[in-house]
């Protein structure tokens, strides 16, 4: 199996991942009010293409083919989709954000 071989749906999966990982734009905002301080962090970049490599690798799962590049496409498929719901959920400042 190569890279040839996995549908558009995949290709196209595996690259919004990759972008998620790559482009950034955050913000953080800290704020200290009577002595207590509240922290906020969101990262576009992660949340958008995170959500472009969610849907794109449920497409890849939905539309997986048959014989050999069906386990590639499954594959392809749902490594996309936890890694996009891995970086909104950075992106969200709810998972390893620096707040």
């Amino acid at each position: 199996m190569s890279w040839r071989d996995a549908s558009g749906a995949a290709k196209a999966a595996a690259i919004f991942a990759t972008l998620s990982l790559v482009v950034s734009f955050s913000t953080t905002n800290t704020s200290s009010i009577n002595g207590v301080r509240s922290c906020s962090f969101t990262d576009s970049g992660a949340v958008g293409f995170g959500a472009v490599a969610v849907i794109a690798g449920l497409f890849a799962l939905l539309r997986a083919g048959d014989g050999s590049t069906r386990t590639l496409n499954l594959t392809v498929g749902a490594a996309t989709v936890l890694v996009g719901l891995w970086r909104v959920s950075y992106g969200l400042g709810l998972v390893g954000g620096p707040c």
